[in-house]
């Protein structure tokens, strides 16, 4: 009996979150970057059915630059909406249309998936539909409540500053061609530049996140533009928070390796 108690005490301390904030668990919504009173304000954006459908319906596909399709991924692909793509928060559909970017924390399911050379990771997928099939949140990065003429080149570029938690973060773009392209990791001795920039127009955008090992992590970006008529930049740093699972399956196992500590120590 003490070791079933065990058991079930382990797998619902490790299917809990082990990060703080509500749970972002599936649906869409955006990573927003938003400028107010001189300064970049981060933040959790979701749109309503009406004001998801004008913001991002045929219209702004067709205004689509297609310069941007190599950079930004496939906005004009994934960027289809219905009704069952709202996001679930703590198990409902959100309360607010804003929330602080230390508000949420991003909820990751198994099983691992291909990422960029065959590695298996639990991702966050660019595709809609993958990102529906895996029940994980499907995460735009926004930039389209900036107004244009602000900053230089109408450009805001998003840069890694660090990565805490127990394995590699990587975010990259697959094109229409399926080729990926790696812009941010943390993978020790890493090409990727770390950086991109963020034009604000079209100005949303999606990415595959990929995370190799389950657990909580927490990523900081900054956030920067240079100011386009007057000398100086707007700087922001914030952190995105993750809650990385793996499939039930895993979690058996380590549980019953667990149980299996127990007997041990008990019988020395």
């Amino acid at each position: 009996m003490k070791y079933s108690f065990y058991l079930s005490l382990f797998v619902s301390l490790s299917v809990a979150s082990s990060s703080s904030g509500a749970i972002w668990s599936s649906g869409h919504g955006d990573i927003g970057i938003g400028f107010e009173n001189g300064q970049l304000e981060p933040h959790f954006h979701f749109h309503g059915e009406e004001e998801h459908d004008d913001d991002h319906g045929d219209d702004h596909d067709d205004d689509h630059d297609d310069d941007h399709d190599d950079d930004h991924g496939d906005d004009d692909h994934d960027h289809e909406h219905g009704e069952e793509e709202h996001a679930v928060i703590d198990g409902a559909e959100p309360t607010q249309e804003e929330y602080g970017i230390d508000e949420l924390t991003l909820r990751v399911l198994g099983p691992t998936q291909p990422g960029v050379g065959g590695a298996q990771v639990y991702l966050l997928a660019q595709d809609e539909g993958l990102a529906d099939e895996l029940g994980s949140p499907w995460v735009g990065i926004s930039v389209e409540e900036i107004d244009q003429g602000i900053f230089a080149g109408d450009l805001v570029t998003l840069s890694l500053v660090s990565v805490s938690g127990p394995g590699v973060f990587s975010l990259w773009n697959t094109d229409a061609f399926g080729g990926d392209s790696v812009l941010i990791s943390s993978a020790l001795g890493s090409d990727a530049p770390n950086q991109l920039d963020l034009a604000l127009e079209p100005g949303h955008y999606h990415y595959n996140m990929g995370f190799s090992e389950p657990g909580a992590y927490d990523v900081t970006l900054r956030a920067e533009g240079t100011f386009r008529d007057i000398k100086g930049f707007a700087s922001e740093e914030f952190t995105v928070s993750f809650d990385v699972v793996p499939e039930p399956s895993s979690l058996f196992l380590l549980a019953l390796g667990a149980v299996a500590t127990l007997r041990r120590r008990r019988r020395a």
